[in-house]
């Protein structure tokens, strides 16, 4: 029986992706760097194989009874090992790649993922895009630290809007078009909630919800490379931050979509729903 192989797992949208195919009853296999340590963290619910996108060396045994991938990019990894995976995969008989992407990637060509998305098409397997767009998940993860220490949301994205989406809600989608056959082939799924906000609003609904009070700090991006250049955060990542969220400040992240509801017949996960199902990650000790 062939498997499908999940990069990412212990990251953020990667788990959410094993557990919607396990639920799914589909055959997986997690992807990890490290087997050992996934296991003492996750236990031995998932079945992992070693995979390490800057050692070529390990494509060939995680590939191995693969026909399906979700695939992440890691920002900190080249692009050559990881286009060199990708035509590894082709070479080992994969039959669908669901990569995920970004919302509005085909107008961003200096983010990683709109090369990553040609190199997938280049490589004659076939694809689904998921082009999601801002994760309301980054407030529990990126910016959590301001916000528990410094009760502020810290990004340089003035008073744009961006249509936020739910992690979950990506997740599922991901592993339906893993399970559901020829329907998902093809597809660029841009993938939102049903709300389009700025950051001073969401401020004000974490105030809501966390009974405290949490601001908007509105940083300018240099402001914001700086600081966090000295908190030890790599230049080339920053710049990538920086850009995505350029996109916001000039107004082009507030789309919308109906793909989910489209695709599964729910509505989405609304920001107040996460901020509350999260709430522990913002509590003080």
């Amino acid at each position: 029986m062939k498997h499908i192989l999940v990069t990412g797992f212990t990251g953020n949208v990667g788990h959410e992706v094993a557990l919607h195919l396990k639920q799914r009853q589909a055959p997986l296999r997690c992807a990890v760097r490290d087997v050992e340590k996934a296991r003492h963290a996750h236990g031995s619910e998932f079945e992992y194989v070693r995979l390490d996108f800057q050692h070529p060396e390990t494509f060939e045994s995680a590939l191995a009874g693969i026909d399906r991938v979700f695939l992440m990019y890691p920002p900190e990894t080249a692009f050559e090992p990881f286009h060199m995976f990708i035509r590894k995969a082709k070479e080992m008989g994969v039959r669908h790649i669901v990569y995920l992407s970004v919302k509005d990637v085909q107008y961003i060509p200096f983010i990683p993922h709109h090369k990553n998305e040609r190199a997938i098409r280049r490589s004659g397997i076939p694809y689904t895009f998921l082009r999601a767009g801002y994760f309301m998940q980054n407030l529990n993860l990126f910016l959590l630290d301001e916000l528990r220490e410094q009760d502020r949301i810290y990004v340089p994205a003035g008073k744009g809007k961006t249509s936020f989406v739910d992690v979950r809600d990506v997740a599922e989608i991901g592993a339906r078009a893993l399970t559901e056959g020829e329907r998902h082939v093809g597809c660029k799924h841009v993938l939102t909630g049903d709300q389009a906000m700025d950051f001073f609003e969401v401020a004000q609904l974490m105030t809501k919800i966390l009974g405290r009070p949490i601001h908007y700090a509105n940083p300018s991006a240099k402001e914001f490379k700086t600081y966090l250049l000295a908190k030890g955060l790599p230049e080339d990542y920053l710049n990538v931050v920086i850009g995505l969220h350029l996109v916001t400040k000039i107004g082009f992240a507030k789309g919308i979509t109906n793909k989910y509801r489209t695709l599964t017949g729910s509505d989405p996960i609304r920001l107040e729903q996460y901020l509350r199902d999260y709430k522990h990650y913002w509590e003080k000790s």
